[in-house]
């Protein structure tokens, strides 16, 4: 740091007039801090009035274009009039040395690093020149610097008070620049520099873009090339025609040397010009190299982005349509053509992230079909009166849903995705109608109950498929079911249910004798579906023969498990008729009594030699019961000619468990005995025969099987039909076991059973 007394005797610079073109330019300023002193006597100096021992030629910044075969060239010249210079010859020749010239002290500095000295010339006893053949494209600092060695005598010249401190400020200047001597017992003292550019000629720019913002301002923006020679890049345009073909007009602001961009609206100057379809833009490029013109054609009115819709309402709905109107602001002035894209979704999608499209224009007498993509639609245009636009969208799926819209906009001339405009939203229901159909039913989805105390009359349950919830399409929605049956005399009489479920009716003490045809239907405020389904319930004395001992034999608690039952030995037909084919039902257990379904409700049709069926449910398993009927075709129909099959009605799997007493009689390493008892009475009935079902499982707590499931069917029964036992075998030794017994009884029950076993290890003999 220099003393005040030095600093008020002498005043402070920087380098010279290229440092300071430098700074102005940006450039990150690296300068040596010298001493301005009347040196009026020199003729070799670093700048003008600058205290230095010498300067460089050529002086100031240097430009070179890269891989142009001009090297890079710098003399270092020292003063010899300079005290420190004529100093330092004295004292070589006071010592003896005078071979040493004052050239030979010059070093050449990079940046922070030195020269290598295979770079440096020595031309004379005062010059020395730097010399690269082939730099690349950079930007460096270089500079010229005088060694003094500590014990050299001419240092004395800077050990007086007044050069102690400017010797001590040229040290600190060199430091702070970043030049650091390898030699730390080495004195530097900056004679000049140069900042160096190796660079290119004025570059074309590159992503040059611009977009009107709803055809009321335009923005242009591109991107300027790397070049370590700053250039200073400007926007210029004319427009087509003979009065524009030689003019060009500048943009309104230095915002293009500044940002590399341009802004044009209708208040700036020169202003936006929206009528023009081309504009013709001239790039300039300058700097120390040359100068550069890249021409370049711009389509205006394929790149327009419009703003959003606005003002969007429907004005008239149906229960399959649409119409919208919006308003679209300053482009309904745009006559060179619009394109319209209308998206919608239902609350009923299936997936929610899809929507259907519409593309269609707004020239009514145009082809808009050529305009549909993989559209859902071929539609007509869009039509409007001044800003008023209107389109109606129709062929909707869904009566009384949530359908959201979204319009874009973009002129007709743009292409891509990116020049739609962003979308105006609105969300309309459609007008409720009728429901779309009836619930399903089958010939079997039925459950005739006898009465106990009066064997004339029973209950009749009627089952249905419910409809999906986007088919109901209005309020109040529910299910109407009703019977009818026509007398001996001719009378036709219609009963509508006693009890309404979710999926079935119930009708209280109807006859046995009598067959009834069930009609159900579904109803919202709007009115009846126009079609109706329909089940028929034979006289108990027509009715077919129920399947026995449904029965169901979990596997596992993934949804796996086994449906088994037996056909009945006998068949009441008027006819000679076979059974046909088994349905097998499975429904969602009521809440309050998990042995009635009442939920959804779906079913299969098996052919009659089948009696067992492996299944799986992906969802709890637990909420599900199972049911099957037996059915027929072309039963007697006794007068009801609209009707052509017959069913024995559902028959419910088993809930029954009678298995009192399980206990495992004997245990191996490869076999388990198990035995049962169960408490037979007339409810029960006698035992006719068992299935078990066996595999292993992870721990004995445990209901996950690991192998697929084992079967054995027992046909050997015991004198005493209440009681049961069976060796399995083939087991794995110290391993745990699920057995599930299945026991059917003479009375149609099912009886089920789990054990959780383990093996013993093997048996050493």
């Amino acid at each position: 740091m220099i003393g005040k007394d030095i600093i008020m005797a002498r005043q402070q610079y920087k380098v010279g007039t290229s440092i300071n073109n430098l700074l102005s330019s940006g450039q990150i300023l690296l300068s040596i801090i010298l001493i301005l002193v009347d040196f009026s006597n020199s003729s070799i100096t670093c700048g003008p009035g600058i205290y230095s021992p010498g300067g460089t030629i050529p002086s100031g910044d240097i430009f070179l274009e890269y891989n142009s075969s001009t090297p890079l060239e710098i003399t270092c010249i020292l003063n010899p009039d300079h005290d420190l210079l004529r100093k330092m010859v004295r004292d070589d020749v006071a010592d003896g040395n005078k071979s040493k010239l004052p050239s030979h002290r010059i070093r050449f500095y990079k940046n922070d690093g030195r020269v290598a000295q295979q770079y440096i010339t020595i031309i004379n006893s005062t010059a020395a020149q730097l010399r690269v053949s082939n730099p690349p494209a950079s930007f460096d600092v270089y500079s010229c610097l005088l060694c003094l060695d500590e014990n050299d005598n001419s240092v004395d010249l800077f050990k007086t008070s007044d050069m102690s401190s400017i010797n001590m400020a040229l040290r600190n200047s060199i430091n702070t620049i970043g030049y650091h001597p390898k030699d730390s017992h080495d004195l530097d003292i900056g004679v000049c520099l140069n900042n160096v550019f190796v660079g290119y000629k004025p570059l074309n720019i590159t992503n040059f873009s611009c977009v009107s913002n709803n055809w009321e301002n335009l923005t242009c923006n591109w991107t300027k090339p790397e070049n370590p020679i700053k250039t200073t890049y400007k926007i210029y345009f004319r427009l087509p025609g003979r009065a524009f073909s030689r003019s060009f007009t500048n943009c309104p602001t230095d915002s293009d040397v500044r940002e590399n961009s341009c802004y044009w609206d209708l208040t700036t100057t020169p202003l936006y010009r929206q009528s023009y379809e081309y504009y013709y833009f001239s790039i300039t490029g300058e700097n120390a190299l040359g100068k550069s013109s890249m021409p370049i054609r711009f389509h205006h009115y394929a790149n327009i982005i419009p703003t959003k819709p606005t003002k969007i309402a429907a004005i008239d709905q149906t229960e399959s349509s649409v119409k919208l109107v919006w308003s679209i602001g300053t482009m309904s002035f745009y006559s060179h053509g619009l394109v319209y894209k209308i998206q919608y979704k239902s609350q009923w999608d299936s997936n929610p992230e899809h929507w259907q499209t519409i593309i269609v224009n707004d020239k009514c007498n145009s082809q808009s079909t050529s305009l549909q993509t993989t559209s859902v639609q071929n539609m007509n245009c869009v039509e409007h009166d001044a800003d008023r636009h209107h389109f109606t969208v129709s062929g909707l799926k869904y009566p009384f849903a949530r359908y959201d819209f979204r319009i874009y906009l973009r002129t007709a001339l743009a292409g891509g995705d990116n020049k739609w405009s962003a979308p105006g939203y609105i969300t309309v229901n459609t007008k409720p109608t009728i429901p779309k159909r009836p619930p399903q039913t089958d010939i079997g989805s039925f459950q005739s109950i006898t009465s106990p105390s009066d064997k004339s009359k029973r209950d009749v349950l009627v089952y249905w498929k419910t409809i999906e919830d986007n088919e109901k399409c209005g309020e109040s929605f529910e299910y109407i079911a009703y019977y009818v049956y026509t007398t001996a005399d001719k009378l036709t009489i219609t009963r509508r249910s006693d009890e309404m479920y979710k999926n079935y009716a119930k009708f209280n003490r109807l006859s046995t004798s009598i067959g009834y045809e069930f009609i159900v239907l579904s109803y919202n405020k709007e009115g009846y579906s126009t079609e109706c389904s329909k089940v028929y319930v034979p006289s108990e004395s027509n009715t077919l023969d129920k399947p026995l001992s449904l029965t169901k034999n979990v596997f596992d608690k993934q949804g796996i498990f086994e449906l088994t039952w037996k056909g009945a030995d006998t068949q009441k037909l008027s006819t000679a008729t076979s059974l046909d084919y088994y349905t097998l039902f499975w429904c969602e257990k009521d809440l309050i009594n998990s042995q009635q379904c009442n939920g959804y409700m779906n079913w299969m049709h098996l052919p009659i030699t089948v009696s067992r069926y492996n299944t799986t449910v992906f969802d709890n398993m637990e909420k599900y019961i199972f049911a099957i009927s037996a059915n027929s075709e072309n039963p007697s129909r006794y007068g009801l000619n609209n009707l052509e099959a017959s069913s024995s009605g559902m028959v419910w799997e088993s809930f029954d468990d009678n298995v009192k007493n399980v206990w495992v009689s004997v245990i191996g390493s490869t076999f388990v005995g198990l035995s049962w008892r169960v408490y037979c009475d007339d409810k029960t009935g006698l035992v006719v025969g068992y299935q078990v079902f066996y595999c292993p499982v992870i721990t004995i707590k445990s209901k996950i099987c690991k192998e697929p499931m084992e079967v054995k069917l027992v046909d050997e029964l015991h004198q005493d039909d209440c009681v049961g036992s069976i060796l399995v075998s083939d087991l794995k030794p110290y391993t745990s076991y699920l057995v599930a017994i299945s026991i059917f009884t003479s009375n149609d029950q099912t009886i089920n059973v789990d054990i959780p076993i383990k093996t013993l290890g093997p048996i050493l003999i």
